[in-house]
């Protein structure tokens, strides 16, 4: 069985506990921190803001990502 590392609750973790202490940080920047590609990365925050964790402002072609405010105590 193939897994994917979106499924893992510990990499999405990971994804929300950099946001809350770095918050605003765009695709890009959090492939960086978590050595992976930023198509992945873009792939994981969609399920994520999908489930309501996080959240994103767009600035001109960039989408700025955030925790959102009631998941902030989670994930530190």
């Amino acid at each position: 069985m193939i897994t994917k590392r979106a499924d893992k609750p510990d990499f999405a973790s990971q994804v929300k506990e950099i946001l809350s202490k770095e918050p605003g940080l765009s695709v890009k920047e959090l492939a960086e921190r978590l050595k992976t590609n930023r198509q992945y990365m873009a792939g994981m925050l969609k399920v994520l803001e999908e489930r309501g964790e996080v959240t994103f402002r767009q600035v001109g072609p960039a989408r700025i990502y955030y925790v959102r405010p009631e998941n902030q105590k989670e994930s530190r």
